[in-house]
C-alpha cells in the first residue's frame, strides 16, 4: 500500500526531462525548499511593479498564475512585437534578480506563449547621480539549450526610482523546456550634471551581474476552475491516465505537505479537497490544470502518513492527451 511505507521512486517517464533538482522520493526536503521558492517570487512581486502578491505563495489552486497573466496582459498588447506570438498562456510571479538595496532593482517575470518564451525585465534606477540608457539584459543559454534567442527589445532609459521594462524573446520546442538563465544587464551611463541636472552627452558601456533567471516545468501549467472533477475525470481518455508513487520523507504534517505540492502544480484544487480534516492520517486531493494549447489535465493526490512520520504519495492523472498527464508527473519528479 502506499500509506504503509515510503514507496519505491517513480517509473521513468517519456516527457522531455527537465533540468534535474532534489528528487520528490529523495527526502530530506527538497519539495519544501521548493516551496520556499514558490513563497520567495511571491514576495518579490510587489517590489516588481505593480503586481499583486495577494495568492502568490498559494499559487496552487487560488489562480494566482492566471491573475499574473491578466495583470501583464495590457502590457504585452502595447507591444507590437509580440502580436506574432499568438495567445498569451501564462505570465509566472516576478523573481527579484537583484539584492535588496543595490543600485539597481531588476525582476524577471516570464511570459509562456505557444511556441515562446518571453521575459520581462522590471528595470529601476535608484541613483540620481546617474541616468542609464540603452538598457537591456544579455543571456548566457548555455544551461538551457532548449531555447534560441529571437529579439531582444532594449529599455530606452531606466527610470529613477519608478519601473520600466526590457523585454528577450526566446523560442522554445514543445513540452516543458527548462534551464537556467545567466543574466547580465547592460546600458550605457550617462552622469548627471548637477548645476543643470541634465546628463551629459558623452557615456561610457557598463554592466552589472544579475542573478540565473530559471525555467522549470511548472512554468507551464496554470490552473482551471472546474465544477465537476468526477464527470470531467470520466470523460477523459483512461488510456492517458498515468500513476507513480512516491516516497516524501519525514513530515510534520500532512496539511502543510499538502500546500507544498499544490504550489509545485500550480493547479486548481477542486470540491474543496485543499483543506485536511485535523489530525488526518491520509487524505485525497483533486487538482485540475491547463498546459500550454489548453490541454487539461486533471490530479488526483493521496496522501498517507506513518507512525513514524514518514508521508507517501500516489499521484494518478488524465489528460486531453498523454503527454498532458506525463507532464504533471514530470514535474513532480523535478521538485
Amino acid at each position: 500500500s502506499c500509506f504503509a511505507s515510503v514507496c519505491a521512486s517513480p517509473k521513468q517517464s517519456t516527457v522531455p526531462k527537465v533540468a534535474p533538482a532534489a528528487k520528490l522520493h529523495k527526502p530530506p526536503g527538497g519539495l519544501m525548499a521548493a516551496a520556499g521558492g514558490v513563497t520567495a517570487a511571491a514576495a518579490g512581486s510587489a517590489a516588481a511593479g505593480g503586481a499583486a502578491a495577494a495568492g502568490a505563495a498559494g499559487g496552487a489552486g487560488t489562480g494566482a498564475a492566471a491573475g499574473y497573466s491578466s495583470q501583464y496582459e495590457a502590457i504585452i498588447k502595447a507591444r507590437p512585437e509580440f502580436a506574432s506570438l499568438g495567445p498569451l498562456f501564462k505570465s509566472c510571479a516576478p523573481v527579484r534578480l537583484t539584492e535588496e538595496d543595490t543600485e539597481y532593482a531588476i525582476h524577471a517575470v516570464k511570459h509562456v506563449f505557444p511556441e515562446h518564451l518571453v521575459l520581462q525585465f522590471d528595470c529601476t534606477n535608484t541613483i540620481a547621480e546617474q541616468r542609464l540608457e540603452n538598457v537591456s539584459v544579455m543571456l548566457d543559454l548555455a544551461d538551457a539549450p532548449d531555447f534560441e534567442a529571437e529579439t531582444v527589445l532594449p529599455l530606452a532609459s531606466m527610470p529613477l526610482n519608478e519601473v520600466g521594462q526590457c523585454f528577450s524573446v526566446l523560442r522554445r520546442p514543445a513540452g516543458l523546456s527548462a534551464g537556467k538563465m545567466g543574466c547580465v544587464l547592460k546600458f550605457t551611463v550617462k552622469e548627471i550634471d548637477p548645476s543643470t541636472g541634465e546628463a551629459e552627452e558623452e557615456g561610457y558601456e557598463d554592466e552589472y551581474q544579475l542573478e540565473d533567471v530559471e525555467v522549470a516545468g511548472s512554468d507551464y501549467s496554470r490552473p482551471l476552475l472546474l465544477g465537476n472533477f468526477r464527470g470531467t475525470w470520466e470523460q477523459l481518455e483512461p488510456g492517458s491516465e498515468r500513476e507513480d508513487d512516491y516516497g516524501l520523507g519525514s513530515r510534520e504534517n500532512l496539511q502543510d505537505t499538502v500546500e507544498t505540492v499544490m504550489a509545485i502544480l500550480g493547479m486548481h484544487p477542486c470540491e474543496g479537497t485543499e483543506a485536511v480534516p485535523p489530525n488526518a492520517r491520509s487524505h485525497t486531493v483533486l487538482l485540475a490544470g491547463q498546459f500550454p494549447g489548453d490541454t487539461r489535465a486533471l490530479v488526483r493526490l493521496s496522501f498517507g502518513m506513518g507512525a513514524d512520520g514518514q508521508v507517501a504519495m500516489k499521484v494518478v492523472s488524465r489528460g486531453d492527451s498523454e503527454e498532458a498527464s506525463e507532464a504533471v508527473h514530470s514535474i513532480i519528479q523535478e521538485a
